[in-house]
């Protein structure tokens, strides 16, 4: 009974942000699935005071779409608010998303999966690992600039790992690649005035994921090698 008032109040309070601005989630939706980071920005401003509550909004909702990147709002943050502040913004508002997700689905799915884990001993394993080793796997995970934040966010949530170490991996692991999402977005919509920056943090980013790739396929080398012995 105490879940079904949960429920209530979660579609009451998005019920009413819905008949407070109607136009708000679905124009932002347009102006994300556009990608047009400049519009976006434009559009938020022309909230005034309000537009700080409804950009942390926006991550929050978008944790939960697990559709649109983050670059995009966090490169209309940077925008809005000069590259400092809008870093700092969206780290806030992404750690904001994930803590909430991690509560909802804790709270709401955690004891649906649990039947599952029982029944695997892998999974019973996975999980046990997560109670103890969390903090390292989940910290590792953020780091990734373009890594699906919202998936991450529920697995970490259905798994045993404590909350402690789920919120202090993500508030520690999110602040690097955020401010890469920032300079991203920003100098995306911005191309013009700031390509060398641009090249150069697309050059990064590539850079990380190659030397993971790297890492990986060395490492299943490794292991095939181990095995045929």
């Amino acid at each position: 009974m105490q879940k079904l008032w949960n429920w209530f109040f979660i579609f009451a309070v998005i019920g009413l942000v819905y008949l407070w601005q109607p136009d708000l989630f679905q124009y932002s939706y347009y102006l994300l699935q556009q990608g047009d980071i400049l519009a976006l920005a434009d559009y938020l401003r022309s909230f005034g005071l309000w537009s700080l509550g409804i950009t942390l909004l926006l991550f929050v909702v978008m944790t939960f779409t697990i559709v649109f990147p983050f670059m995009i709002l966090s490169g209309a943050a940077g925008l809005m608010y000069g590259l400092f502040w809008g870093t700092v913004i969206s780290w806030t508002g992404e750690v904001i998303g994930a803590v909430v997700m991690f509560v909802v689905v804790r709270y709401f799915f955690r004891h649906t999966v649990d039947g599952w884990i029982t029944k695997s001993r892998y999974l019973v394993q996975l999980d046990e690992y997560s109670a103890t080793n969390g903090f390292k796997a989940l910290l590792l995970a953020r780091l990734l600039p373009l890594a699906p934040s919202g998936i991450i966010t529920a697995i970490a949530a259905v798994s045993r790992m404590s909350f402690r170490d789920f919120f202090w991996a993500s508030f520690l692991g999110k602040l690097p690649p955020v401010i890469i999402k920032v300079l991203l977005g920003h100098d995306l919509a911005l191309a013009n005035d700031n390509m060398v920056r641009l090249l150069v943090i697309t050059g990064l980013v590539i850079g990380i994921y190659t030397a993971i790739w790297y890492r990986n396929r060395k490492g299943r080398k490794a292991e095939n090698g181990r095995e045929e012995e």
